[in-house]
Parts: structure tokens; sequence; C-alpha cells
């Protein structure tokens, strides 16, 4: 077998763990990868804050479920600088929690909307941690926003079709993610999420014994919180050097604990059967009709859904995401996804309703299909308006969207065009595509990247432009824009940071002679 094809059949951890040995570092020590940091997604520019007419609610847009629109008011006003409402909502969550007086669902449900905004939130975070540094929900929070960016920086490909650099900035963020969370832990008398959090980056680094240490610690304090489970779990798959017997021990553990209910079968189907590993045709929408029928998940049904997608099998699966709506009707996804659904079927006025829907509770592709739709067409509409796009933009920007920011930011840069209700702002223009750019959105990466490699940043010195506009235009071509891959190859820079150490001629043979060492990693 060729070196690149038994590498990119290797599970994607363990070969991230492989080149992080190769380098000769370790997740929690950034600082020795090539000499210091390469990930400056965080350095300070002196841009001005991204100014916004914020919109709160769409026009005709339909009344949201409590919960859903409790965790938009939340997270637009930690955009906004307004602290404390996510102190006070995340405090409360968790000490009721603690008491037995609720689910974990409503600190979590405000954590991964922010988590889904990638780093938008930089330097919301640094503000909220001058003002308040002993907040124990301010670390956590920022904490989870980082060990998110560090997974966005990996990217979902193949292990190797990313690049040695793209797994240093990952590890320079877990590093981030690891100082707030262990500051974190000695703010509350019983920091259960922060530990939970910290566990999994040490076992991300190969620190398996520190990642137990710190879930025991959890364990005191709640034995049957659901994500220590799911962490153990994970790391006892055989990709991350366990074995199915770990597997099952950490099930049983799981159920000894007190985990019961839909988060028991759904830890089951994802780490005992793996329904998704099936080969037979038809078998693993089978197994999800027989168990939904046994006992009916949200999870079970997102997978029916999500398999009967990918099949194509557009008929059968409108009704299962139409029961997702119906029966969990606060998830902007479900809403998303039915409207790819309507829209293989030729239902275009459903497909928008759902695109609205989506778009109204925070999902980034659908309010950009939306803007799409109302500049170029598409999805039945007959009468396109820029008026909508306006209230698009202003509506993401007000939850620190990538999409809201991008459009922004557009819009500042082409302000004083015809039709172009702004003022042309280049200021502006770079405040919001430095918000877009963090948030993971290519164009505002590219734009960002471009304007800064040519000098066109305000009151940014030469050298730091040049320095930054790569770090960007790099994030870009990594996500696909054939522009932000063109500008480099134009001028001469590699499509990848060189990190000092690691040949690329080599490092597919150099991984390999290293795995063979790595038994407590891979067997």
């Amino acid at each position: 077998m060729h070196i690149r094809e038994f590498i990119h059949r290797l599970a994607t951890p363990a070969f991230c763990c492989a080149v992080l040995v190769l380098t000769q570092v370790s997740c929690r020590d950034s600082k020795a990868i090539a000499g210091g940091v390469i990930d400056y997604s965080a350095e300070a520019v002196p841009f001005v804050k991204p100014e916004s007419d914020p919109l709160y609610v769409l026009p005709g847009a339909p009344k949201l479920p409590a919960a859903t629109q409790r965790t938009l008011d939340v997270r637009r006003a930690f955009f906004a600088g307004r602290f404390e409402i996510p102190e006070l909502a995340l405090t409360l969550a968790h000490d009721d929690y603690l008491n037995g007086f609720s689910e974990k669902a409503a600190a979590g449900s405000i954590i991964h909307s922010i988590q889904d905004t990638q780093l938008a939130g930089i330097d919301a975070c640094a503000d909220w941690l001058r003002q308040v540094p002993s907040s124990y929900a301010a670390h956590w929070l920022c904490g989870a926003m980082w060990e998110g960016g560090a997974w966005v920086a990996r990217t979902g490909k193949f292990s190797s079709e990313v690049s040695a650099a793209q797994f240093a900035i990952m590890q320079e963020r877990l590093q981030r993610s690891n100082a707030l969370l262990e500051k974190a832990i000695g703010l509350t008398p019983k920091p259960l999420e922060a530990l939970t959090l910290l566990a999994a980056n040490y076992y991300l680094g190969g620190d398996k014994q520190g990642a137990e240490a710190l879930l025991a610690r959890a364990e005191k304090i709640k034995p049957d919180h659901l994500p220590i489970h799911r962490t153990r779990l994970n790391y006892a798959r055989p990709q991350w050097g366990g074995s199915e017997e770990l597997l099952k021990a950490a099930f049983e553990r799981a159920k000894e604990a007190g985990v019961s209910g839909d988060a028991l079968v759904n830890i089951e189907d994802d780490f005992i059967v793996r329904p998704s590993k099936k080969t037979n045709p038809g078998e693993t929408r089978a197994y999800w009709e027989r168990v939904i029928g046994e006992h009916p998940t949200k999870a079970r049904l997102t997978e029916l859904r999500n398999e009967l997608f990918r099949v194509q099998s557009w008929d059968a699966a409108l009704p299962v995401a139409s029961r997702l709506i119906a029966e969990y009707p606060g998830d902007g996804t479900d809403y998303y996804w039915r409207a790819r659904i309507h829209q293989q079927l030729g239902r275009m006025a459903e497909a928008r309703g759902d695109y609205r829907m989506a778009a109204v509770m925070g999902h980034d592709l659908a309010l950009q299909e939306l803007i799409m739709v109302n500049i170029r067409g598409g999805l039945g509409v007959t009468e396109k308006s820029f008026d909508e796009v306006v209230l698009l933009c202003r509506y993401g920007a007000s939850l620190g969207s990538g999409v809201g920011g991008n459009c922004m930011g557009s819009l500042f840069f082409e302000g004083g065009s015809a039709g172009v209700p702004f003022r042309n702002d280049t200021a502006q223009a770079l405040a919001w595509h430095l918000l877009g750019a963090r948030a993971g959105h290519y164009n505002s990466q590219y734009d960002l990247g471009w304007l800064l490699f040519t000098g066109r940043g305000p009151n940014v010195e030469a050298a730091a432009g040049k320095r930054l506009g790569v770090f960007w235009l790099r994030r870009a071509a990594e996500q696909g824009q054939q522009y932000a891959k063109k500008k480099l190859e134009e001028n001469k820079i590699e499509l990848s940071e060189p990190l000092s150490g690691f040949d690329e001629e080599t490092s597919f043979e150099s991984v390999l002679a290293t795995l063979y060492g790595l038994v407590w990693i891979l067997m």
C-alpha cells in the first residue's frame, strides 16, 4: 500500500496526535511550534469597533419558542458587550443544574449557540474577562469558544489533507482553551463544566492520566453528568488507543452512574452499536426505523433524517424532518434541513419559509441562502429585494454571525454605490470583515487578508499588515476560496505556514515511522 493511502485510512484523531508528537511538542505547549505563535486570529489590530443598527426581530417572523428566544437574547447581549446578561444566565443555569432544578440544556444551548460563531467573540471575551476577571461563566464560555475554534482549525477533512500548520494552529487554540478552563476551575466550588471540557482537551493532547483525574473530580460533583461519560467513551474508541472492551466498560460505568433515558440510548447508538458502520444496503436506515419505533429520541430521528437525505430519499425524509420540528420546535438546524428537502422536492415556497425560520433562529447557512436569493433570485422568488438583504445582514450581525459580518463588511465597503444605503467606510468594512473572518466566513477572510496585505488597513504597520494578510488569505484558501489561493500563488507565497523542522517532502514517511512507535495511541 502506498504511504499516502495508508495515512489517508488512519483514524483522524490518531493522526492529529501523531503529527503533534512528530513536531516534538504537546497539545499543551504551543509556543514550541516553529519557535513561536503562528495563529494570528486573536492578534490585536488597531481597527475601530464594528457599528450597526442592530435588528432584533425580522419583520414578519413568527414568535419563537421561549427557550430559543432566551438563547438568542443572551447571544446578542454577549456580542453587544452587555455581559451581565450571559453572566446571570450561565450562573443560574449552572446552579439550577447542580441543585437538580433543571436539565443542562439551558446552559448548553447558550454555549453551543455562541460556539457556532467560531472565534467571532474573541474581543467580547477579552472585554468580559477584563471587566469581571473572577467570572466562572466568562472563563467557561470563552474556554469553550477556543476549544471549538481548535476543531475548526483542524477542519473535517481527512488527516492527509490537513497541513501540519493547521494542526499547529489547532494546538495553539487548545492551549488558550486550557488556560481559561484551568483558571475557571478555581473560581467556583463545583466547576463541573470546566473540568469536563478540560478533560476532553487533555485527552486530545495525549494526557490520558490527567484527563481521567479531571473526570474523576467532575464525577464527585455530579456522577450522571452526561459529558463526563461521552468524553470517556469518545476516547475509549479504538482510533484513540482504546478498544471495544474499554467502550463497553465505559458504557456500563455510565449506566451505573445513573445516566438513563434518552441520553443512555443515544450513547449506546453512538459508541456501542454504531449503525453508520453497517455496510449492507438499507441496513442503517432499517436500524434507525426500528429503534425509533422502540424508543424515539431527537438524536435518533435526526440520524434517520440524515441517512434518508444522504441516499436522496426525499419523500421519506420529509415526514421525519417534520416530526423533528413538531416535537422539538426550537432547533434552527431542523428547519434548515427541512428547507433543503423541500427544495429537492420542488416545494419552493415551503423551502423559503423554513429557511427563514432557521435564519431567525441564528442558522448561518440559512441566512446566507436568503441573502443570495434576494440578490440573485432562486427558490421561486420573482421580486428580489435589496432592502430585505440589509434587514437580514443587520439581524445576523446582531448575533455575531459570520454571514452577517461578511455582509456588513461588504455593505460598508460598497457604500456610496448605486442602491447601497450605507456610507463608504473602509474602517468599518475592515472591522466587520475581521468579525466575519474570525467567524469562519471565507469571503471575509479573503477580503480582510487582501486589504491588509495590500496596505489598506488603517493604522496597521506595513509588516504587520503583510503578516496578518497572509494568515487570513491562507485560512480562506484552506476553505477553497479560489481568489485567495490565486493571490497567494501570484505573490509566490506558500499555501500553508512552513514549520521549522517539518519537511513536507518526507512528512508522511516520517509520520509512518513515528506511528509504529506510538503504541499508546494506536494499539
